[in-house]
């Protein structure tokens, strides 16, 4: 699955509702390992969820009182039971979610962009480069020279902030050469002005280090 299918069949929205197939979950699920953007709008949508169950769990016995009297003079009044509520408004979320979307998340991706073409070395001894990100933009571009000892098919890249341990971690795509070029698209939200080192690693071999970078973010 690509993130234009994704987008078109509302993926995300059914992935949240868990209304995909067994085998469309486990397609979207993957694809999210190397989507950014796709994972970014999950976990939105699920904070989401969760901060509205929250809100109609704090007042139990207040909701289960009304709920009573209600029902009594309302046979429409069911629809608005707790139970039903917490659906009702996860789906008014995901509709908030997918306006933000559709309206001011992807149409800001779409606007023209010069991506970087300055490439991270390895760590030295040198002084570690600064990356200038523009808050403006959800993602930001990162290019990283790697050389592995032999080929893998795949590599897994960590980010760590100093102090904080892990931010992310992301597949690299299938490799065919032992050196290439990693070009990553990189959530803003995730990197704040900072102090960061990246680790690739096989994801064969996840304990085998192969490269690291530090890089500060400004």
């Amino acid at each position: 699955m690509d993130h234009k299918l994704a987008e078109q069949t509302g993926t995300v929205e059914r992935y949240l509702l868990n209304e995909l197939t067994p085998d469309e979950r486990v397609s979207f699920e993957e694809h999210l390992f190397d989507c950014p953007l796709c994972g970014d709008l999950v976990r939105s949508g699920a904070i989401s969820i969760e901060n509205l169950k929250e809100v109609f769990q704090e007042e139990p016995d207040r909701a289960a009182a009304v709920e009573t009297i209600e029902t009594k003079r309302f046979n429409w009044a069911t629809w608005f039971r707790l139970p039903n509520l917490v659906p009702s408004f996860a789906a008014a979320a995901l509709l908030a979610l997918v306006c933000y979307q559709n309206f001011v998340y992807i149409p800001s991706l779409q606007q023209p962009a010069v991506l970087s073409d300055n490439v991270i070395a390895p760590a030295t001894r040198s002084e570690a480069p600064t990356i200038r990100v523009d808050r403006n933009r959800p993602l930001f571009n990162m290019n990283f020279a790697v050389d592995s000892p032999r080929v893998y098919a795949l590599y897994t890249c960590e980010f760590e902030r100093q102090g904080q341990g892990t931010v992310l971690k992301m597949d690299s795509g299938t490799r065919q050469f032992a050196s290439f070029t990693l070009n990553l698209l990189l959530p803003q939200k995730e990197f704040p002005a900072g102090h960061y080192v990246m680790i690739v690693r096989p994801k064969t071999e996840p304990d085998t280090e192969i490269q690291r970078y530090e890089f500060v973010i400004e």
